[in-house]
């Protein structure tokens, strides 16, 4: 059956009578899901596959507190940067493959076309494909709600560099951004974080060249990851984990073949 605006008729059909999972996959994520959630009986397993780009949060295209609430709620979210699929599956009754965001505008106001699938089947696979970033080679990464808290800081230093120009311009650019910013901002941007992505940003900024290697990310961050944590034995490891959330945040680009590109610059 096909489904066209407003997507809420359908959403909020299925959540009546939805009694043991509610999966979701949207790039942008807004208040309405987090109280399309609320609606559900808490034993109800909820699962999101978002993204967690800062530039979504900084330019209000993502809603960063309506996602903290829903990794309350269920545990955490998954992250996948490249993330374009917009899917809800409720039980194994009911799923819908759609143009519309989980905002409010996706779901009231904007003009979105859909497919409503019933086949038990074909469910089961969509849910699967949430779980697995639908074949992604990189694999969603789990983002709880304190790692969400801590991206509060980080959003209002980049909302407050971004010209409000750029933010009109890209409201609807589906891929990272590409932000050059002041060294003072940049500066202040790497400070509003803590701990290890900390440390590996002001690593990666050293590096001169805006594309590099995992080799020079070793070379500019062992030094500082020697100071900070001597005691810590998994360095390596630690750097790699590091440079996922910077992809999930937007922050650096996985260009393959073992390259990097920085897209936070001056």
């Amino acid at each position: 059956m096909i489904i066209v605006s407003p997507t809420d008729r359908w959403l909020a059909s299925a959540l009546k009578d939805c009694s043991s999972s509610f999966a979701v996959a949207s790039p942008y994520v807004g208040v309405y899901l987090e109280k399309a959630v609320s609606q559900v009986r808490n034993n109800v397993e909820f699962t999101l596959l978002t993204r967690t780009l800062l530039s979504d949060f900084a330019r209000d295209a993502s809603d960063l507190e309506a996602v903290w609430a829903l990794a309350v709620r269920s545990g955490g979210v998954l992250s996948l940067s490249s993330l374009h699929a917009k899917v809800y599956v409720v039980d194994n009754r009911r799923a819908l493959i759609t143009s519309a965001n989980a905002t409010f505008s996706g779901m009231h106001h904007n003009r979105e076309c859909g497919f409503e699938i019933r086949r038990r089947k074909d469910i089961g696979v969509l849910r699967g494909f949430i779980r697995s970033g639908f074949g992604s080679k990189a694999k969603p990464q789990l983002w709880t709600a304190d790692d969400l808290a801590e991206l509060r800081g980080p959003v209002e230093s980049l909302r407050a560099a971004l010209p409000r120009v750029t933010i009109l311009r890209d409201k609807a650019i589906e891929t990272p951004l590409r932000v050059r910013l002041q060294r003072r901002q940049l500066e202040r941007l790497i400070g509003s974080f803590s701990g290890w992505l900390q440390l590996t940003m002001e690593g990666i900024s050293q590096i001169p060249s805006e594309s590099f290697t995992m080799t020079e990310v070793f070379a500019a961050c062992l030094p500082l990851a020697t100071s900070r944590y001597p005691d810590n034995r998994h360095v390596r490891e630690k750097l790699r984990q590091q440079m996922q959330r910077l992809r999930d945040l937007g922050l650096v680009l996985f260009l393959g073949g073992g390259r990097y590109e920085r897209l936070a610059r001056t």
